[in-house]
């Protein structure tokens, strides 16, 4: 397939030499742009997404236009309306249009899920910077999914805590019908390396308080660990505990604070053995005390509709005094909400597909704004950075999104394995700070 491309591109550029009047059809090309501009609609607010992503765009051709390259680029704006019909109309009128080499848009799964067929029948690459949906892109050829699908972002979760973390035993709280998506792919990925889900509940958008939630999560989280109370030590106890080798803090930090703990935060998956050694048995937890510290499981995985519903959680997680590392799906990634409820957070990770090392060039609009620009620039800059490698139809730009490796945008990095982005990155929050961890693949 490379040896013909070369072959291809050879021939183009000798019929170039020697017919100088071919040059006109091979130095312009289009690009078609599906978004929803929301210009039937007088609400302002509907239309800031696709607002911000034709700017994105925009400065993205004009950067490219500044370099003086040999082939001319156009773009033209069409209008899906979050409407899969007249998503469909748009795709159509683009493929029938040879002049069209690649399609930027649809951004919503909605507009492309049931519309991915254009692309294959008109054999024109249809690159969806935002689309999220299951398998749409492994499916279509011609369809490419630069974002991560709810399946890649959970299972990249799973990774990361049991291979990266050393994490092994999980409770779920997920959104009912939107966090599924992220809370299946990480049950399926924890149970394939052996791990478990001690528990999963599960809410429905906007049913705050979520307290018989987080009473079954500590039950659930009560009945499966064992406990040593540093508050109610024998001295014999003591004795023998000062001896050992604890794998949390110390022993002075945890007798002074009269801590109650887990023997397998203590101890590792062996404590059982190394309780029955040291003849301490363990004590039942009498008390919701926040001084209670759980190791039995490792983390609380929690999946929310969408960021608004971080502070009402946060909160309540706090309150129920569960003392668990926190995983979160994408939708965490919100800095001014995790800022605002910094005191309710002790240690979180959560995986992005946003991440923006300098933040000092787009003063004045809010983080989703931020976020859909660059969308819109950063898929628009691949796209002509292929044009640029001289990938000038239909097949060289299919070809070369379908090998790409290690691209590294403005606020991502794109792996692709059947034409579906595999990078994600994990980031944390601690002490307050908003931190990259690292990039981070399913395979």
């Amino acid at each position: 397939m490379g040896m013909k491309k070369t072959f291809k591109k050879k021939i183009f550029i000798l019929l170039l030499l020697i017919l100088p009047g071919i040059n006109l059809s091979y130095s312009q090309v289009k690009i078609g742009v599906a978004i929803p501009l929301m210009t039937n609609s007088s609400d302002a607010s509907e239309k800031k997404t696709g607002e911000q992503m034709l700017r994105g765009i925009n400065d993205a051709l004009e950067e490219y236009k500044k370099n003086k390259p040999a082939i001319t680029v156009t773009i033209t704006a069409e209008d899906t309306k979050k409407d899969q019909s007249a998503t469909l109309d748009i795709l159509n009128r683009f493929g029938s249009d040879n002049t069209v080499i690649a399609v930027l848009g649809p951004i919503f799964s909605s507009e492309l899920i049931n519309n991915a067929g254009a692309a294959v029948f008109h054999k024109m690459p249809v690159i969806s910077p935002t689309a999220t949906v299951n398998f749409l892109a492994q499916n279509n050829p011609y369809v490419f999914q630069l974002n991560p699908t709810y399946d890649i972002r959970g299972r990249v979760m799973a990774k990361f805590a049991m291979k990266e973390m050393g994490m092994k035993n999980f409770i779920i709280l997920s959104e009912d019908t939107y966090g599924k998506n992220y809370a299946e792919s990480f049950k399926n990925e924890v149970e394939k390396n052996k791990g478990t889900i001690e528990g999963t509940e599960f809410y429905i958008k906007d049913s705050f308080p979520l307290t018989a939630q987080f009473e079954s999560i500590k039950s659930t989280i009560f009945s499966k660990d064992k406990f040593i109370d540093f508050g109610n030590l024998t001295a014999n106890q003591s004795d023998k505990l000062k001896k050992s080798v604890l794998r949390f803090s110390n022993f002075d930090s945890l007798f002074t604070g009269k801590l109650i703990v887990s023997i397998y935060k203590l101890f590792g998956k062996n404590a059982d053995t190394v309780m029955d050694s040291l003849k301490i048995f363990p004590s039942p937890v009498l008390s919701n005390s926040s001084s209670i510290i759980p190791g039995y499981i490792d983390a609380l995985y929690i999946t929310v509709s969408n960021y608004n519903d971080i502070s009402k959680i946060c909160e309540e997680y706090y309150s129920s005094g569960i003392n668990l590392p926190l995983l979160g799906s994408s939708d965490w990634n919100n800095e001014k909400t995790l800022t605002d409820n910094k005191k309710f957070i002790r240690e979180l990770y959560f995986d992005s597909d946003f991440y923006l090392a300098d933040k000092d060039d787009k003063t004045g609009l809010s983080e989703s704004d931020i976020r859909n620009y660059y969308f819109g620039y950063d898929g628009m800059k691949l796209i002509l950075d292929k044009i640029s490698e001289k990938n000038i139809t239909r097949e060289d730009i299919n070809e070369s999104l379908e090998n790409l490796r290690n691209y590294t945008a403005m606020h991502n990095r794109i792996d692709m394995k059947e034409r579906t982005n595999q990078n994600l990155q994990i980031m944390s929050f601690r002490d307050g700070k908003l931190s990259k961890l690292r990039d981070y693949e399913t395979e």
